[in-house]
């Protein structure tokens, strides 16, 4: 006792003052699901002294049981915590067991002779999170804890790094009611053991890959030294020359993680977020340390909106004790010095383009591959690119598409992607954005030059938010749309490629960026914004923007198929005021009451947030709009008209309503207008409460822009004859004749002509057979339709060309015309 009470003196102040105690669980108590009618203990990996006082600095945090306290029977007190491991005092060699077992047998007796059931809960603590690197000599923390010298040591120096973590308690009178004594000693002692090796796999991680060795043993690969056999066959070029091109190329790529940057990288960033953002709201990561404890190999795709979002990611994992992962970035980085800090904090560098590179795709494929089956967690931008728009990108498949055939040739260890969405209430490059989609401004290249001075943009950015969509896990999504591919997976090389592989990847990259616009930040600014555009002239007073901000905020609320844990719980006042702190328009006062009125600048701009959240009320829009057009409409009729315009504005904005549940989320939303009187029904037709007309206006001149892009895209089409113009043309006169078009229509948006969006346009057209594209040696043939053949002489068909489905498309004009304004209508002719 006097030892216990001489070292408790030594640490107590140590501890108190830097022990971190760095779990990120509100409310401990049920996040490990513990029953505050039972009574608590502890196994904890060693008798550290400082481990604890740490945990005593915990339980009183959360109103715990002190892990010093005893519990009596008879008389007779029983100590409440136990360890598996004694410290020794100097040399931190194998240590032996603790007599842990007298313990276990007491808390079993203590059962066995009160009924009551106690709470046993494995602790694990950590100080700092270092795994070490392959190569380096292994330090067991859990058979070899380390001295008490060593610990006074870490305590001063790593104390801010510390981790606490509480596993989920063990139900004692459940293992009395199904095991002999011993049994039980043996089963606590086991599971306690797992429990330890587990916590310390989720959080520190495997241990970090040794540069060199790693690309040693890439190059020794058989996949790479197959791919360099054929290479030289075809070349004639001597092997040991491409293997030193293969070299190069794996020093270009590969990532050289230091966990001392990274440990300094938090702290820096912990700095610049304070004086950057008012707060940064993280949601869902308790979801990933579940599959992590499942042993799935975790993908992070994060949306891409601004080089802050690698910062703001790493920052946001590291301080939710995540393992940080590879992540990938692109080669305009890879320049002195910056890139060899983003390599110490993870980045491996990937070339814009590769395909037809035999040699770097198998080197580039083999690196991601081994990363996966080594329990490296990983993290790409699907987008490939920054969103200029504030919309999500179309998917770029080609790592989907790797990550598939990882999970074909180890088919038993299932590979999840975890959508993340990363939102702002200001981004730091949207001016420079606006200006490249306006034209006054090219593009800059990366440079050192050009990121150090991104100092000279520090100021109040608002607030940001990390929020963890639904994750899909490939095995699941293939037994649903590939169910033969756990037998094409017999036998696969990492150059194979089952004949479903294409369509499937597709499909699988479309959904996760669904899942990932689901989770989408929802904030007074993005809301205000939707709200002004939407208005007539781009005016509201603030009094009426307060009530469409609180009519979104019910909107949102009205449909299941929306995540209601991302919609804000702020009353909408608030909100509105949040976003006003950040002069994103101006204020005019017009007889004696505020209006918000931005200037032509602030429209861009707040174009840019609008487009954040958009995909979230083109259903509700576009069925306000049918309501409004036909005055008076029965509920078929509603499902009828909103289907065939709905698909083009989910392809489009990426909605996250399946066709499945389409037809019941319009009745969701139609019976939630009836509810709130916005819609009224007599003799089961549905029409517009005019008490409400204005309202509902905004809401369905949210849409009226994309409508006028189809209508667009179908006169192009239509004023060409069939085989006359590729896609390629047909984006591009789509873009030269929307910047045609008056400010009135338009709204003077540069995103109305965005490549991008008539591309995803064309896309949806082929998909659903609006125009068919002419195949290679394409004779008389378009897509399914057959060409007449002449008796005399048969017509040649240019591949890629387009053939239009006259009769579709004047269906989609019929449906999407009656839905626009008399003075926006663009009549196709």
């Amino acid at each position: 006792m006097l030892k216990e009470d001489l070292l408790r003196a030594v640490f107590y102040i140590p501890v108190k003052i830097l022990g971190a105690c760095h779990y990120k669980k509100e409310n401990l108590k049920s996040s490990i699901k513990l029953d505050d009618n039972k009574r608590v203990c502890y196994v904890m990996q060693s008798n550290s002294i400082s481990d604890m006082l740490t945990l005593e600095k915990l339980t009183r945090a959360q109103r715990l049981p002190n892990p010093f306290s005893y519990i009596e029977l008879d008389g007779h007190k029983i100590p409440r915590t136990t360890y598996m491991k004694k410290v020794n005092w100097i040399f931190s060699g194998k240590a032996k067991d603790y007599n842990f077992e007298k313990t276990f047998r007491e808390w079993i007796l203590y059962t066995r002779k009160t009924g009551e059931d106690l709470q046993i809960i494995p602790v694990s603590i950590f100080w700092g999170r270092n795994p070490g690197h392959v190569g380096e000599p292994y330090k067991d923390p859990i058979n070899r804890p380390r001295s008490i010298v060593r610990k006074f040591l870490r305590v001063l120096f790593l104390g801010l790094d510390n981790l606490t973590v509480l596993s989920e308690p063990i139900s004692l009178s459940k293992m009395i009611s199904k095991y002999s004594d011993d049994k039980i000693i043996h089963q606590l002692a086991s599971h306690t053991r797992a429990d330890f090796e587990n916590k310390h796999l989720e959080f520190i991680g495997p241990r970090l890959p040794n540069r060199q060795y790693l690309i040693q043993e890439l190059l020794q690969s058989d996949n790479i030294k197959e791919t360099i056999k054929q290479i030289s066959t075809e070349t004639g070029k001597n092997y040991s020359e491409i293997e030193s091109d293969a070299y190069a190329m794996l020093d270009e790529i590969l990532a050289d993680i230091s966990y001392s940057s990274l440990r300094f990288t938090s702290i820096l960033l912990h700095l610049v977020w304070n004086k950057l953002y008012q707060g940064i709201t993280i949601k869902g990561a308790a979801q990933v340390h579940d599959l992590i404890r499942k042993e799935h190999e975790i993908i992070y795709v994060p949306c891409h909106r601004s080089h802050m979002d690698y910062l703001l990611l790493f920052y946001a994992l590291f301080n939710e004790c995540l393992v940080v992962p590879h992540v990938v970035a692109g080669n305009n980085l890879n320049f002195f010095p910056i890139n060899r800090y983003l390599r110490a904090c993870g980045a491996f560098f990937m070339r814009r383009k590769f395909k037809g590179d035999k040699l770097y795709t198998a080197v580039f494929r083999e690196y991601i591959h081994t990363l996966c089956a080594k329990g490296y967690s990983i993290e790409f931008f699907i987008e490939g690119g920054r969103s200029r728009t504030g919309r999500t990108l179309p998917p770029r498949t080609g790592l989907v598409s790797m990550a598939v055939q990882n999970q074909l040739i180890s088919p038993n260890k299932p590979i999840t992607f975890v959508p993340i969405y990363l939102g702002y209430e200001k981004v730091l490059e949207v001016n420079s954005y606006m200006d490249e989609l306006t034209g006054t401004k090219q593009k800059e290249k990366e440079s050192f030059w050009q990121l150090f001075n991104i100092y000279k943009r520090f100021k109040y950015y608002g607030r940001g938010y990390i929020s963890f969509g639904d994750p899909v896990t490939i095995n699941d999504f293939l037994d649903q749309n590939a169910p033969t591919w756990k037998q094409d997976s017999l036998g696969i090389t990492a150059n194979s490629k089952p004949s479903w592989l294409f369509d499937t990847v597709n499909q699988l990259s479309d959904q996760i960026i669904i899942n990932l616009n689901a989770s989408a930040a929802i904030n007074g600014l993005n809301l205000s914004a939707l709200a002004i555009l939407s208005a007539h002239k781009h005016t509201l007073s603030i009094r009426k923007l307060h009530e469409v901000v609180n009519f979104y905020l019910q909107v949102l609320k009205s449909s299941s198929a929306i995540k209601q844990d991302i919609i804000p719980e702020t009353p909408g006042q608030i909100l509105l005021h949040q976003a006003m702190e950040l002069h994103p328009f101006h204020i005019e006062k017009i007889d004696g009451e505020k209006y918000a009125k931005p200037n032509p600048k602030q429209i861009i701009y707040l174009t840019y947030f609008r487009n954040n959240i958009q995909h979230f009320f083109v259903l509700p829009a576009l069925i306000a709009t049918i309501v409004m057009v036909h005055k008076k409409i029965c509920y078929k009729d509603i499902i009828v008209h909103t289907r065939n315009v709905f698909y083009f504005l989910r392809h489009e904005l990426f909605s996250p309503i399946s066709e499945d549940i389409l037809d019941q989320t319009i009745s969701d939303y139609l019976k939630s207008f009836k509810l709130a009187e916005y819609i009224r029904t007599e003799d089961d037709m549905y029409f517009i409460n005019k008490k409400y007309s204005d309202l509902m206006g905004i809401l369905s001149s949210c849409i009226y822009l994309n409508l006028i892009r189809y209508l667009l895209a179908v006169r192009i089409i239509s004023a060409e004859k069939d085989n006359t113009i590729t896609i390629k043309d047909f984006i591009d006169r789509c873009v030269q004749k929307s910047k045609e078009l008056p400010v009135e229509i338009t709204d003077n948006s540069p995103e109305f002509s965005d490549p991008i969006t008539f591309r995803v346009m064309s896309e949806t057209f082929i998909r659903h057979q609006y125009i068919f594209i002419a195949e290679e040696n394409a004779e008389n043939t378009v897509g399914s339709d057959t060409v007449e053949k002449s008796a005399s002489k048969k017509k040649k068909i240019i591949p890629g060309t387009i053939k239009k489905n006259i009769a579709k498309l004047q269906k989609l004009v019929n449906a999407v015309g009656p839905l626009l304004p008399s003075n926006l209508r663009y009549t196709v002719k």
